[in-house]
């Protein structure tokens, strides 16, 4: 009688402790501010959402509060890091969507495209092609990490074949538009770092690979791969990847950038919606940053006119995501201009960015995962 008893107050007592641990809880989110961004996660957290009856009804708001609890939690990179500890020490290759590869290689998987998308994006490039006829146009698709690297993926990790997905894209494309084999380019120097361990980037010495190869088709006379010398400019990167994973977070990696041999570099960039301008390809603020891939062009954004002091009378169209940031300074010595748009970020056409610049060639340099997937590249190409 006296076991029951005493089992009974120490069950009571554990009751008791947890309530007032969770009211202890409850109070420190209460009283502790909300934060805008995660530095770890390296992305904007969830805010208070607003209560109104239109999400009540449609139920968003619960989901909204959900999300702003789980990111407002107090102690939640800790928790976090515990949460991937466990996993680890479980056998777990994947954390948040990320696989979890051979000697700490972080990679996305492959994404599919959705149904019509790719179908839509590459016609809305061949339209192009063919409208402005006039215009020498090339089709650049960076394999990703997954796709080069598949002998890194963990054990039993099945990804789609992206190069199957490259073929079905250079076919849609047509003769009216040049394709470059980036995926043959990067296989032939596998034993080389060609994408970072924490990142979903390739690296710049990745991009100059595929720059030697694709000079001739961009009509750059010559052998190119003297013209250019590497520099470090950072060897404490630790990407996207990690972040989002919350593995290899003590990694660190080394940014280079590539700086012409010879010849002017003297150059003027503006950031046209913005409304400023600088004289440099690079942002050295951003190594101060987290996310220090940001050197190359300061990051994403609209719009950048890039002016250069180049004899050549070219003046090219990049039409990008992120992967070209590090492989535009390699095409700079050999335009007049090059104007950079983003589809992600900027609301007009092509119409108007041909009507507004005297473009004679543009390149079209996505990764497989964006291109595939991205629905702003149709829409801004839509008004053809």
């Amino acid at each position: 009688m006296n076991s029951r008893k005493r089992k009974a107050r120490i069950a009571n007592l554990i009751g008791k402790i947890f309530i007032m641990l969770l009211f202890l809880v409850m109070i420190i989110n209460v009283a502790v501010p909300d934060r805008e961004e995660s530095e770890m996660e390296n992305r904007t957290l969830e805010s208070r959402p607003n209560f109104n009856m239109a999400t009540i009804l449609t139920g968003d708001f619960m989901e909204q509060w959900e999300n702003y609890l789980s990111d407002q939690f107090v102690g939640r990179d800790i928790w976090r890091s515990v949460k991937v500890s466990i996993d680890r020490l479980g056998g777990s290759r994947m954390e948040n969507g990320i696989y979890i590869g051979r000697n700490g290689q972080l990679m996305e998987d492959i994404e599919v495209p959705g149904e019509g998308q790719m179908d839509e994006n590459v016609s809305a490039i061949r339209n192009f092609a063919d409208t402005y006829d006039d215009v020498s146009v090339t089709m650049m698709l960076v394999p990703d990490a997954a796709c080069i690297l598949s002998d890194s993926l963990p054990a039993f990790a099945e990804v789609e074949d992206q190069r199957q997905l490259f073929s079905m894209a250079e076919r849609g494309l047509g003769d009216s538009v040049n394709w470059i084999d980036t995926v043959s380019v990067l296989n032939n120097h596998k034993s080389d770092k060609l994408y970072y361990k924490t990142d979903h980037h390739w690296t710049t010495q990745a991009a100059f690979y595929v720059f030697q190869d694709a000079a001739p088709v961009l009509g750059i006379e010559g052998d190119v791969s003297d013209d250019f010398v590497s520099y470090a400019v950072t060897d404490s990167f630790n990407g996207v990847l990690a972040s989002t994973s919350g593995v290899g977070l003590d990694e660190q990696e080394q940014i280079d950038i590539y700086a012409p041999t010879e010849g002017d570099d003297d150059l003027v960039v503006s950031y046209v919606d913005e409304g400023r301008k600088t004289t440099s390809l690079y942002d050295s603020s951003k190594l101060e940053e987290r996310d220090k891939y940001g050197v190359f062009l300061g990051g994403n954004t609209s719009v950048i006119d890039i002016r250069t002091v180049s004899t050549s009378q070219k003046r090219l169209l990049v039409v990008k995501d992120s992967f070209a940031n590090c492989f535009i300074p390699f095409l700079a010595p050999y335009y007049r201009e090059i104007v950079v748009v983003d589809p992600r970020y900027y609301s007009g056409t092509m119409t108007d960015i041909m009507d507004t610049y005297r473009i004679t060639d543009a390149l079209i340099l996505y990764s497989g995962n964006t291109f595939f997937t991205d629905n702003n590249i149709s829409g801004v190409f839509a008004g053809e």
